[in-house]
């Protein structure tokens, strides 16, 4: 559960997210978070029993910033955003931290390491929800007749892997964020166009 309602927690979670962009997860310490956000280092502790919590807690808190995100575009009204942009700007706010956080810092390997041992849990759960989610705005999509799903055309369940799947390859490569929002937006669009 986040505690997204206790300012002291946010502020840590914030100035941690600042400490591990700039210097790395292993050379961010836990006196330098408390330093950092302005807190005793006790007070720190009442919140987060150590670093790994910290870490934990701030990629709990990104994820549920990007579903939340993608969430509200994907039931933008489908009278003025297009299936393009709806489906364009939920993949981009879900997968658009993994790909920015190479630009801001020069650790992205390191914290994706780290990410990778200590949030499995958090990403696997993040991307069921997203899958279920993205499946619901496609159903709904193909039943007001945007796209087509079903018979000859893959389930809504399969085009949303698909199309998540995709959005994420494209992530490899792309020297910088720009270049995979760009990436994005014309695999989206192709993606639609084979469902019309």
């Amino acid at each position: 559960m986040v505690e997204s309602n206790n300012p002291k927690r946010e502020a840590i979670l914030a100035s941690a997210s600042t400490l591990f962009r700039r210097y790395g997860y292993r050379r961010t310490s836990m006196e330098d978070i408390a330093k950092e956000t302005g807190v005793s280092r006790p007070s720190l502790y009442s919140h987060f029993a150590n670093k790994d919590e910290v870490f934990r807690g701030l990629s709990v808190r990104l994820h549920e910033d990007a579903l939340a995100a993608s969430e509200r575009i994907l039931q933008s009204d489908p009278d003025v955003v297009s299936i393009e942009d709806r489906l364009d700007g939920a993949l981009g706010a879900k997968l658009g931290g993994v790909v920015t956080f190479g630009d801001e810092s020069p650790h992205g390997n390191e914290i994706c390491d780290e990410a990778n041992r200590l949030c499995g849990d958090i990403v696997t759960d993040a991307s069921v929800r997203f899958l279920a989610m993205l499946t619901s705005a496609l159903r709904a999509a193909s039943r007001r007749g945007e796209i087509r799903l079903g018979g000859s055309q893959p389930t809504a369940a399969a085009t949303a892997e698909l199309m998540n799947l995709g959005a994420y390859g494209l992530i490899r490569g792309a020297e910088d964020s720009a270049t995979f929002y760009t990436r994005l937006r014309s695999f989206v669009q192709i993606f639609v166009s084979g469902m019309r």
